[in-house]
């Protein structure tokens, strides 16, 4: 235990979790004081909270922890509701801090009778797996409010870059899985280098997490996650097809998350998954979000395009609750203010090596400038608005702060956590999707302009949200400026399970043409709709395939295969693989010059490394997500950008 890290009085902390984190912490791992506290408290019981029963019972979600800092990270559990009720508000004050030093003899009394009615865990956080070395011990409470959630701050107590586990334990004896976590170095310490992933979209009834099986084993610093943690449409049977084990039923009987006991559900049946539990017990975790996390292509105030055109902020605060609960951030939620007050963005600094901003897309942005014709489209004057701002500026000012952050940032690297595709994507002359950046157009000119203008170099923005890697170079003017005039350089991740162009593609063929598309290994077609985690809509891949001449060409290819082989019915998978291809690769290519890598028919994950000479970025497919049992991982690119040059060099 680093003495640094606490005064001379050695003191025991309380903070609820409604200010910021909730952790009753002990210097003295002999008893010491915490003993001495108890045995002067009224009761003068010492609680026990030893492990009995076999790890994991009790805590079904298991474990997780994020936002690491130099000194500490956020620690996250739910325990079981059958285990232990916990407290209510109405019992606590989540406005108490409460201290107590050498000179303290008593905790509250309703504390106290908290901690000795089992209504707390207890945490430990050890250098070694096994515990033998153990760095802090302390009680937090079980938020019964909070869906039984536990969520603990250790930031200012732990020693930087060092390798930490933790576990929870009940006064019953339930103890959780074991957890890991490192935590980054000091603020403006030279590192050699930093290595994380970063993954989206994973659409829990499409697919198996394999991309987190991967991640799981991987050496890693943390992991970043870029939104769409869940996907609040689970699986209606007239335009969905889920795969039989991975269904949800929500407790108000439809298929769109409505209500906070709904996104509790989606939350725990993805925190129920073998390798999502793998990923978040190995590594803390980073995390934004995107749309789905509330609804689809959602915007400012409140809206769910689509489902009404009604601002509703009772469904957004109960999206907005159960993000906070099931994430573990280091953000501030207030159930006495408004959903707009819930402020997700932003920054970690990892030594000198580099700067992650992080920032929220979704809840203060303004709608979609030409109306709900997002897909597909040829735009409309508004996408040049000032007024236009996917940061929400007039309404958070979050374009303000994060300018500033990424000018007055001292670290090598400036690394941009942002949502949904920042430089432009033409598909046969139009606008692929105004939901991202390219209905923002002036704002991102903008920002563009003035991180060129104050000389900002590596800025480095990763992306996720449209299924699909991409290594793209960040440009001020895209038709005209040459590569070597590039500001900045964007890397997305494809999704973890959500709909590529490739399955959309399929699926739109299989339903305007089932007899010449059969179900593969690798693509399902879906009937009679894509599934909502496509990343065009349904019209907008069927025009495109339209003005490839897509039907007609395997229509023809059909004929002459029938007149040849006097065939009822059979599969084309090759033309049409050629076919898709080509629109995927040769067409991307030539409409977007600075878009340097393409994929959209795998799933996976990312990862970065940065040292002071350069960044490594590494785009992997992780197989078919269709079946259950992890494959083989697949390098599908690996590009390098060099210090002080916005470039990509591909290895």
């Amino acid at each position: 235990m680093p003495q640094s890290n606490f005064s001379h009085e050695r003191r025991i902390f309380l903070k609820s979790l409604l200010a910021g984190s909730a952790f009753l912490v002990t210097h003295s791992l002999g008893g010491g004081l915490i003993s001495k506290v108890f045995a002067e408290s009224a009761s003068a019981i010492e609680p026990s909270y030893l492990p009995h029963y076999p790890i994991g019972e009790g805590f079904s979600l298991s474990v997780a922890s994020g936002d690491p800092t130099s000194t500490g990270a956020i620690l996250w559990t739910r325990v079981d509701p059958q285990v232990s009720n916990g407290i209510r508000l109405t019992q606590f004050n989540h406005d108490l801090v409460e201290w107590l030093d050498s000179s303290t003899s008593s905790l509250d009394p309703a504390i106290t009778s908290f901690i000795e009615n089992g209504q707390f865990v207890k945490v430990e956080v050890a250098s070694d797996s096994s515990f033998q070395n153990v760095q802090i011990s302390g009680y937090t409470p079980i938020w019964e409010q909070f869906d039984h959630v536990v969520k603990v701050d250790l930031d200012g107590y732990l020693d930087s870059s060092k390798h930490y586990y933790y576990r929870f334990i009940t006064q019953s004896g339930h103890v959780s899985q074991t957890g890991h976590f490192k935590t980054l170095p000091k603020e403006n310490h030279a590192i050699e280098a930093v290595k994380f992933a970063y993954v989206s979209c994973q659409d829990y009834t499409n697919g198996y997490y394999h991309a987190f099986h991967h991640i799981a084993e991987e050496e890693l610093d943390f992991v970043i996650h870029l939104g769409d943690y869940i996907y609040e449409a689970v699986g209606d049977p007239s335009w969905q097809n889920p795969l039989k084990d991975r269904k949800i039923k929500l407790p108000s009987g439809g298929f769109l998350a409505q209500t906070l006991a709904d996104y509790r559900t989606i939350y725990r049946s993805l925190r129920k998954d073998i390798n999502l539990q793998k990923l978040h017990e190995n590594h803390a975790m980073i995390a934004t979000w995107d749309d789905h996390e509330f609804a689809d292509n959602a915007y400012y105030p409140a809206i769910a395009p689509g489902e009404d055109e009604q601002s509703n902020p009772t469904r957004r605060f109960a999206a907005n609750q159960a993000w906070f609960e099931y994430i573990p951030a280091r953000v501030h939620l207030d159930l006495r203010k408004n959903y707009t007050d819930f402020q997700i963005y932003r920054s970690v600094k990892i030594g000198n090596l580099a700067e992650i901003v992080l920032t929220d897309q979704r809840l203060y942005r303004s709608s979609p400038p030409c109306g709900e014709d997002n897909n597909f489209t040829k735009g409309c004057a508004n996408i040049f608005n000032p007024k236009q701002s996917i940061l929400g500026e007039e309404i958070s000012g979050q374009r303000t702060w994060f300018l500033d952050k990424m000018k007055t940032s001292n670290q090598t690297w400036k690394i941009w956590a942002n949502a949904v595709q920042f430089t432009p994507l033409y598909m046969l002359g139009r606008y692929a999707n105004l939901d991202a950046w390219d209905g923002f157009s002036w704002e991102r000119d903008f920002i563009t302009k003035e991180l060129k203008d104050a000389g900002i170099q590596n800025w480095i923005t990763l992306t996720g949200d449209l299924h699909t890697f991409e290594a793209n170079l960040i440009k001020q003017n895209y038709k005209e400026d040459k590569d070597s005039e590039a500001v900045g350089v964007e890397f997305m991740v494809g999704a973890v399970t959500s709909l590529n162009f490739k399955e959309a593609m399929y699926n739109a063929l299989s339903n305007a043409m089932p007899w010449s598309v059969q179900a593969r290994d690798d693509v399902t077609p879906q009937s009679p709709e894509t599934t909502h985690s496509s990343p065009l809509s349904d019209e907008a891949i069927k025009e495109i395939l339209k003005e490839k001449n897509v039907y007609q060409k395997v229509a023809q290819a059909q004929s002459k295969s029938q007149a040849i082989n006097s065939q009822k019915s059979f599969s084309l998978p090759g033309l049409i693989d050629s076919i898709i291809d080509k629109i995927l690769s040769t067409d991307i290519y030539h409409e977007n010059p600075w878009i340097k890598c393409f994929n959209s028919t795998k799933h996976g994950y990312c990862t970065m490394t940065l040292t002071a000479d350069k960044a490594v970025w590494k785009a992997y497919s992780v197989g078919n997500i269709k079946k259950e049992q992890p494959q083989n991982k697949e390098t599908i690119f690996k590009c390098e950008v060099p210090v002080n040059q916005a470039k990509i060099n591909l290895k």
